[in-house]
């Protein structure tokens, strides 16, 4: 910085993105297979059931999640740590079907899991950070993936979700993915390359410092990427948005700015591409 008047200053700042989550490799690796307890863990003798499994459960370690109905509602408590995810992975022999999943801990990483049927199919608790979701498979759930009580920096990519919610209805009710900004703080969140249809909401934003680009929804009954009621630095580019019964994207209201709507396809709503209520600054282009 230079004033004309007198005065000058220098200073230099390094920055740099968060990384790509990256599953561990130096771990431990144990089996699961459905049951109520027992087992050591190994392939002879798997753990019985996932309550059973994570009792012993450390950063770094790879739970390979064996084929099978995995009973009620599980919920995950056992935290990893930002370079020791602990890893529950389908061991990709066949539907590790979960009745609801709850997570509470942070570092916890999904891979390859389904959950059907459910009002609520994955739900967040005490604000876990850094959770993945990746590659899993939710069909015929009314809320897929909901932030009930918030949570930071979750990485939500590669999943294919299918709701219950047909486009035909309009309804606004039953969302394929939740940040739920308006209750909590819920922030921090890349969200990416996930298929979502038959949902009201294909996404619904944060608060703020979220990312949301290569999603491709379809055949939704509402809109497609509800940005309400997100603050600042709302980044939403290169997806995919046909269908929406109401709306592509949403700004009912933009409580901060900016927000940057970059090269979305954006095609067949009922009402409009984009819903402009209460707005703030925003780049919109292509």
């Amino acid at each position: 910085l230079a004033d004309p008047d007198g005065g000058a200053s220098t200073q230099t700042v390094v920055v740099a993105t968060r990384p790509v989550p990256v599953m561990p490799v130096a771990g431990r690796t144990f089996h699961v297979v459905p049951g109520s307890g027992g087992g050591n863990g190994s392939a002879a003798s798997p753990f019985r059931g996932i309550t059973a499994a994570e009792a012993g459960a450390q950063p770094g370690d790879i739970f390979l999640v064996h084929a099978g109905s995995y009973g009620g509602r599980i919920t995950f408590t056992r935290p990893g740590t930002p370079t020791g995810y602990i890893v529950w992975k389908s061991a990709g022999d066949g539907e590790a079907a979960f009745a609801g999943i709850d997570i509470s801990a942070s570092h916890v990483w999904l891979e390859g899991l389904t959950l059907r049927d459910q009002p609520f199919a994955l739900m967040s608790k005490n604000a876990p950070t850094g959770v993945v979701i990746s590659r899993c498979e939710f069909y015929n759930n009314h809320y897929s993936i909901y932030l009930q009580r918030g949570g930071s920096d979750w990485y939500i990519v590669d999943n294919t979700i299918v709701g219950d919610t047909l486009y035909s209805t309009e309804s606004f009710d039953g969302e394929g993915i939740e940040l739920n900004g308006y209750s909590v703080e819920s922030f921090g969140h890349v969200v990416a390359h996930n298929r979502i249809s038959n949902v009201a909401d294909g996404i619904s934003n944060g608060t703020y410092n979220i990312d949301v680009f290569g999603n491709d929804i379809f055949d939704a009954s509402d809109d497609g990427f509800e940005g309400d009621p997100g603050r600042a630095n709302i980044r939403v580019w290169g997806n995919r948005i046909h269908n929406a019964a109401h709306n592509g994207i949403s700004y009912q209201p933009q409580n901060g700015s900016p927000w940057y709507i970059l090269r979305n396809q954006l095609v067949g709503f009922m009402e409009a591409p984009f819903k402009f209520r209460t707005t703030d600054r925003s780049v919109i282009a292509h």
